[in-house]
């Protein structure tokens, strides 16, 4: 094999022009590949950490699960229990929030329980209006649960948790309404409750979502805006030993509650789909340029085979056999796949590198709003390009190899072909 691998890298040093436009355009289909999966990656990874930061890992919401309640008598006939609509002016809402607590720390794996009261206000800020929806927390609980208190841009958490008629805002929602730190926001409930809260945080959490609608106040604020009482809350937040528990504690805390549980994946699988989508169909595109790359060493095999026959037939007279000769050729063709994708490591690398460092600003309107792209980077990204390398290219040998195996020594030398 040593011998075949020796003949397969001098016959590829004998034609260094293609040999170096097909390994330039293996290393580009490389690192295309590596620096795609480390961007889409790190988009996922990044909103999953941002959703993560901002939210509880299961909600407890205010209200029951939709069943059909059956049952068998003794004679066979089926007893179906009637179930209670919602009445519209009937508020939602988790009670008796004391008994749910206590029920819901005690379940296997729930580090924390903590109460939110949810309101949609009109908030006003001298001329300007906007709907939004005031949520109040337990400051404390607050600061376990997510890390808001480590996204404060303007102002203090500290002043949040002090004063009862404080208010932490987003920085977009600040921004619409132009209320600055410091500022009194007037908050109209649903029911006509009218209260007025101090400014005196801004957080920006980089989820646009948040930052364009986020207001938080105290728990007892909240409850008199929403006009719930104070055993009543909207949702119990939970904060999990491990957030990847989520679906599983949602689902088995539903039956030992009796309301309706979701967790953070549930809360985001749209967006997380949405994400999935995108990443699936920009590394489909990134492969083709993998098989153009495909192209380009089989076109330098198929003219190698072309311009080496003699040599061939010469190999063959000394003793080679039909495999030896093909084998050289599919060698030929992994030797420019493994040095193609270390190349591509190299530029992978360097590209990740400076795209990590290029400041980015999507608007407004962007899902993710960053300073910079959050470039994800790990052995297998290179591993895979390496893989896919070396799979296109034996492809792209086998032809070549083929046909050099076919050909005939004896016409070859005489000039009959």
């Amino acid at each position: 094999m040593s011998r075949l691998l020796r003949i397969a890298e001098a016959q590829l040093r004998g034609r260094p022009r293609q040999t170096l436009v097909a390994l330039v355009s293996v290393a580009v289909g490389s690192a295309m590949l590596i620096v795609t999966l480390s961007l889409t990656t790190g988009l996922s990874e990044d909103f999953v950490t941002k959703a993560l930061e901002t939210s509880a890992h299961v909600e407890v919401l205010g209200r029951r699960p939709e069943r059909v309640g059956k049952e068998a008598l003794r004679r066979g006939e089926p007893l179906y229990a009637l179930a209670r609509h919602h009445v519209p002016d009937e508020k939602r809402s988790v009670r008796p929030l004391t008994l749910v607590l206590t029920r819901a720390r005690a379940f296997p794996g729930v580090r924390l329980a903590s109460p939110s009261a949810e309101a949609q206000a009109v908030l006003a800020y001298g001329t300007v209006r906007r709907a939004s929806l005031v949520v109040g927390v337990v400051p404390g609980d607050e600061a376990a649960i997510t890390v808001l208190d480590e996204r404060v841009v303007e102002g203090s958490w500290e002043a949040f948790a002090r004063d009862k008629d404080a208010a932490v805002v987003g920085s977009g929602l600040a921004r619409a309404l132009g209320v600055p730190l410091g500022g009194q926001l007037q908050a109209l409930g649903p029911g006509g409750q009218l209260l007025t809260f101090r400014v005196v945080a801004l957080v920006q959490t980089g989820l646009s979502a948040v930052d364009k609608a986020l207001m938080l106040t105290h728990l007892e604020r909240a409850q008199i805006l929403a006009g719930l009482a104070s055993d009543q809350a909207s949702k119990v937040r939970l904060l999990l030993e491990s957030p990847w528990q989520a679906p599983a504690v949602a689902k088995a805390l539903q039956e030992e509650l009796g309301y309706v549980c979701l967790s953070w994946f549930d809360r985001s699988a749209a967006q997380i789909e949405s994400f999935e989508r995108q990443n699936l169909i920009t590394r489909v595109l990134v492969f083709f340029t993998m098989l153009v790359a495909g192209f380009g060493v089989a076109n330098v095999l198929v003219q190698l085979a072309a311009q080496k026959r003699r040599d061939i037939a010469i190999l063959r007279a000394c003793g080679f056999s039909r495999r030896d000769i093909g084998t050289i050729f599919l060698l030929q063709g992994l030797l420019l796949g493994v040095l193609g994708s270390a190349l591509g490591w190299l530029g992978g690398a360097a590209l990740i590198s400076l795209v990590r460092r290029i400041p980015v600003d999507f608007g407004e309107q962007a899902v993710l709003r960053n300073e910079h792209l959050r470039m994800a980077e790990y052995p297998w990204f290179y591993l895979l390009a390496l893989a896919l390398a070396l799979v296109v290219c034996a492809l792209a040998s086998l032809q070549p190899a083929r046909r050099a195996a076919s050909l005939i020594p004896t016409a070859i030398l005489r000039g009959e072909h």
